[in-house]
């Protein structure tokens, strides 16, 4: 994330919506490896690291390093974020705490250190006693509590099952592509499809694919169709408008 022209690492939790932040003086793979070392070291490793596609996250080395750890990354595909929502929702709330208290020369650990605490009205609690089952002092007078493990647990456990309901509500699983399959691909903000050939599977529904083009894609399964059945005669074929009695193979829509 950039704000003001500074660069931050912004990781948050997956189902207590814990947020971290650390301020970035380059963005390699090895300074990013640094602060998530920092942050794991503190809360423990996590089971599955989700990032955006960017080269840092993409590096031999940090390949390594998630190998190392035994931290199952998938990287979230461009124009898709939905398979990264989470993280979308926690970078514009770190970017408006810290140009907010910026401008009202406040300290943004002490707002940091709300956010933290503030109960969320989906779970009732927050998200430090969420993740931490206890609720750290703050700045602020309030009544100490002490919460139980199990009560906590139970909470996480509904709210798990909440996010699921909601998921699978959304989501279908279209079927699965193979290494070496004709495809046509979609660009993000564009209706146009185009040939390629998928070259990798890096996640679930997530691809690899080489474009007709010679370039080099990652793109969700939405974004994806097998070449086969008919085209809306406006769509794209390898940079040209198809028209009705185009014989050429065409995606498939599901």
């Amino acid at each position: 994330m950039e704000v003001d022209g500074r660069q931050y690492l912004i990781t948050v939790d997956y189902y207590s919506n814990f947020i971290e932040y650390d301020y970035l003086s380059t963005t390699t793979s090895q300074d990013l490896i640094r602060k998530l070392k920092g942050q794991f070291a503190r809360f423990g490793a996590p089971k599955m690291l989700i990032t955006d596609g960017g080269p840092q996250f993409s590096s031999n080395e940090f390949l390594r390093f998630t190998r190392r750890w035994n931290i199952n990354h998938i990287r979230s595909d461009p124009g898709y974020p939905r398979t990264n929502g989470k993280a979308e929702a926690a970078v514009k709330i770190m970017k408006n705490l810290i140009l907010k208290t910026k401008h009202n020369g406040d300290d943004p650990y002490e707002a940091l250190l709300e956010l933290r605490n503030t109960p969320r009205q989906c779970t009732g609690f927050s998200p430090a006693e969420m993740c931490l089952k206890r609720s750290p002092r703050t700045l602020i007078p309030s009544t100490s509590k002490c919460l139980s493990e199990h009560v906590v647990a139970d909470k996480k456990e509904n709210y798990k099952r909440q996010v699921k309901r909601q998921y699978d509500k959304q989501a279908r699983d279209l079927p699965k592509l193979h290494l070496g399959q004709t495809i046509y691909y979609q660009n993000p903000g564009q209706t146009g499809w185009y040939p390629g050939i998928i070259t990798e599977q890096l996640s679930r529904r997530s691809y690899k694919i080489k474009g007709d083009n010679g370039g080099f894609y990652i793109r969700n399964r939405y974004h994806i169709r097998p070449r086969k059945t008919i085209l809306k005669d406006t769509d794209v074929y390898d940079g040209n408008v198809l028209d009705d009695d185009d014989d050429k193979e065409r995606p498939d829509f599901f």
